[in-house]
């Protein structure tokens, strides 16, 4: 049976109240009293009624993350951050990977909302040019809303932090094409969300200045996986022998690309030179270390957090972060 606090303070011969200041930290007890309670909680494995908490205080002290996937090491990182700091803010985090599935990601965010967390930070699966699949201002009307990474018309109204993803297709076409590549490819992880879409329009525009195209048959699926890009980049090199160049959307897709091109003794960068997103942990040690575009995927998950407590305290907070991504240069591209 669940113990209650009452029994654990009558067990331990103190008033409830001196519980509650054991479990929550909230008033200095002498080391013995504190170890007396303690020894009780640990032996009946207590958890506090966190829902009996939120009727009287108005708040849980927990958050939710909801992310589509985290396949790479980008999403990881952001991940990883946004749970640092909601620890070092006193807070609990519920985390929920929805595997690209919107209808499991309404369910979750329906869940989140009654009275489970305090607010929530999300990465929409939903796709970038289609109307939002669900009514997801009714289930925010109440549940402050924070997005990272991936973004929607649809929640313009929503504050925000994502990376430059214009600037990174952008940076990634202008570097191949200092190196004099002309024919390229652009290997995509989800077709239809926005960081694919501005990514690819970044790489795009630059090309244009230089009066190339990039035609439908150079954007290329990756299924966001290394078994997909590998699958993908063999395909590539049989029907396009003309493609010196390939630009990967995130790092699971690079790791692909590098290892389906040594089944094929191609070689980087005489003849493919290869620009990845995100800079997976052995990107730089590798035999021909990856020339990558990234963005601090700390900085964005510690600023999502923040964001997400700033929108707790003031509804009508809205802010959008940006955070710049910057082009690592080694020697895949034969810098």
């Amino acid at each position: 049976m669940r113990i209650t606090m009452k029994e654990i303070a009558k067990e331990a011969g103190v008033s409830v109240t001196t519980v509650s200041h054991v479990i929550n930290g909230s008033k200095k007890i002498t080391e013995e009293t504190y170890n007396r309670v303690m020894d009780i909680v640990n032996k009946y494995n207590y958890v506090p009624n966190y829902s009996a908490k939120n009727l009287r205080n108005n708040t849980t002290k927990t958050a939710g993350l909801i992310v589509p996937s985290f396949p790479d090491s980008f999403v990881t990182q952001y991940i990883n951050a946004i749970s640092l700091r909601a620890k070092e803010m006193n807070y609990n985090l519920l985390f929920v990977n929805t595997n690209e599935d919107v209808d499991y990601e309404e369910s979750t965010l329906k869940l989140f909302s009654s009275q489970m967390v305090d607010g929530i930070i999300l990465a929409p699966a939903a796709s970038y040019s289609k109307p939002f699949p669900y009514d997801i201002h009714r289930i925010m009307k109440n549940l402050p809303v924070v997005l990272i990474s991936r973004y929607h018309d649809a929640l313009a109204d929503t504050p925000m932090v994502c990376q430059d993803d214009y600037q990174a297709g952008f940076d990634a076409a202008k570097h191949l094409l200092s190196h004099g590549h002309k024919k390229m490819v652009v290997v995509y992880a989800m077709d239809d969300i926005g960081p694919t879409f501005n990514r690819i329009k970044g790489f795009k525009t630059a090309l244009e200045q230089e009066g190339l195209t990039l035609e439908p048959e150079q954007i290329i699926d990756g299924e966001a996986t290394v078994q997909g890009a590998e699958k993908a980049v063999k395909k590539l090199i049989n029907n396009q022998p003309d493609i010196t160049a390939m630009f990967l959307l995130n790092d699971s897709m690079t790791i692909g690309a590098i290892s389906a091109l040594k089944d094929m003794n191609v070689s980087i960068p005489n003849d493919m030179a290869i620009i990845g997103f995100g800079d997976f942990p052995s990107a730089s040690i590798i035999s021909r270390p990856i020339t990558t575009i990234s963005a601090s995927a700390e900085t964005m998950g510690r600023t999502a957090f923040d964001m997400l407590l700033n929108k707790i305290n003031n509804p009508d907070y809205n802010n959008k972060v940006i955070v710049p991504t910057y082009l690592i240069k080694r020697k895949s591209c034969g810098c």
